[in-house]
């Protein structure tokens, strides 16, 4: 069923108001119509079945059913600190995470990412990922709508690491095939923690330097194995691994 998430203010006791782009893809995209159904989702991650009473221009009313809660947030919020790849790439990740399971995105812009960003550009295509994020909620069920912060540079997306006082593991391409720890095996040790941050890396990964900087802020670096994976496909693979080792996908 299609779901949309509202806010306070557009819930009042059993009846939503639905206004704007999701009133429009209801009304002039599904095509629905009075007696049709959707979930409204609140901001406590609250479902309701709602069942259109009114339809006009841009403007939804529909009355609500009971409130039920569904288990589908994981109980560790992972983070996801990621090295800014090309557009494509990076879309294609939040898409992915997101229906995995991830909590948070902090874009970081490290000294190998392609992508340069300045002034406008900037909160443009925050809302843009944000939007993605959304709309990939949607689709696969959630509750929670994971948050996009703003892009960062590298020591400003550390002092964020630290503040958030999480653990961290960051897959390091030059340890593929190497007997160092595992992410696995790491995630595994921190099965039961609330929080974890996970560094994943542009194209070329991180530089040395950064590698060296975010294990003195508390980073493990850890191997996946003995192939070198796309920076997109890193970054799903990962989540994946950190969410099942604290019992998220079973």
């Amino acid at each position: 069923m299609t779901r949309i998430f509202l806010d306070e203010p557009s819930i009042a006791g059993d009846t939503a108001t639905v206004t704007d782009s999701d009133a429009h893809h209801l009304l002039n995209v599904l095509r629905m119509t009075i007696g049709d159904r959707f979930t409204v989702v609140d901001e406590r991650g609250v479902e309701r079945e709602a069942t259109i009473a009114e339809a006009g221009e841009g403007r939804i009313v529909a009355t609500l059913g009971e409130p039920r809660r569904t288990p589908v947030e994981p109980r560790v919020a992972l983070t996801i600190y990621h090295g800014l790849p090309r557009a494509s790439r990076y879309e294609t990740s939040l898409r992915m995470c997101t229906e995995v399971g991830v909590s948070g995105f902090v874009p970081v812009l490290s000294a190998k990412s392609v992508v340069r960003l300045s002034g406008g550009a900037v909160e443009r295509k925050r809302e843009r990922w944000q939007r993605i994020v959304e709309e990939a909620a949607k689709q696969c069920g959630r509750t929670q709508i994971p948050q996009v912060a703003p892009p960062m540079r590298w020591a400003e997306a550390l002092g964020h690491f630290r503040a958030s006082e999480s653990p961290g593991v960051m897959p390091s391409a030059g340890l593929a095939g190497s007997d160092a720890p595992s992410l696995g095996q790491r995630a595994g040790e921190l099965r039961g923690a609330e929080a974890l941050a996970l560094f994943i890396g542009p194209e070329s990964g991180f530089d040395l330097a950064e590698e060296a900087s975010a294990q003195k802020a508390g980073v493990t670096l850890v191997t996946m194995g003995p192939r070198v994976l796309r920076t997109e496909t890193a970054a799903v693979v990962a989540a994946a691994i950190c969410l099942d080792r604290a019992g998220e996908l079973a």
